[in-house]
């Protein structure tokens, strides 16, 4: 391997591990009391790398966001676009992606939960673009069941959508901060159950 290549694979380690580092004081801590420096800590980085990375924890919290949406739109776009689906099954198949980018870490679960609304909410935040997107395609999703008739015409979509994701992040939430088991299967048979019987006609 070149020394170029070699550097850039260390780099990209580097930053992997403090991205994961920063989720997981974040979750602990919450955004406000958490320390650049117990994030440092953590990654097994001097705070002069982690700065050389990030500028501050806004920087940060707006790359594990970003990082999050990017791979549920890349999911979602091919998806929405199938036209082996119905659009019932699509739908399905779009909480089944949620579940798959957020149930591998239960601290990206507790971050999601408690930072998302209020960092998008007060924050100039570049993961904006990769959110509208995905939105813009599980829409799409949802238009196209209400053309066909298969999805309820008088909801609105954005509350549709509004109201999956919201349920999710509060399902997940509760079951990794509480002592219920974390049966992700169940728990997403019976948000698909909901769906049908509120969205699906």
């Amino acid at each position: 391997m070149y020394r170029e290549d070699r550097d850039v694979a260390v780099s990209v380690d580097k930053e992997q591990a403090i991205h994961k580092a920063a989720i997981q004081v974040i979750s602990e801590y919450g955004f406000h009391k958490a320390k650049m420096a117990k994030i440092a800590e953590v990654a097994g980085v001097s705070a002069g790398s982690l700065y050389t990375y990030y500028s501050d924890k806004d920087h940060i919290l707006d790359r594990i966001f970003e990082v999050l949406w990017k791979k549920d739109w890349a999911g979602l776009m091919p998806l929405a676009e199938r036209e082996d689906l119905g659009p019932g099954e699509k739908l399905e198949a779009a909480i089944d992606l949620i579940f798959d980018v957020l149930t591998g870490d239960r601290h990206l679960i507790i971050v999601f939960a408690n930072e998302f609304n209020n960092f998008m909410k007060n924050k100039e935040v570049s993961f904006s673009r990769h959110y509208t997107e995905f939105q813009g395609a599980f829409l799409s999703i949802l238009t196209e069941g209400q053309a066909e008739g298969v999805m309820n015409p008088h909801l609105p979509g954005s509350v549709i959508c509004d109201f999956i994701l919201g349920g999710i992040r509060k399902s997940l939430y509760e079951r990794v901060t509480s002592d219920q088991e974390n049966d992700w299967a169940t728990l997403r048979t019976h948000i698909k159950a909901i769906i049908r019987r509120g969205v699906l006609v």
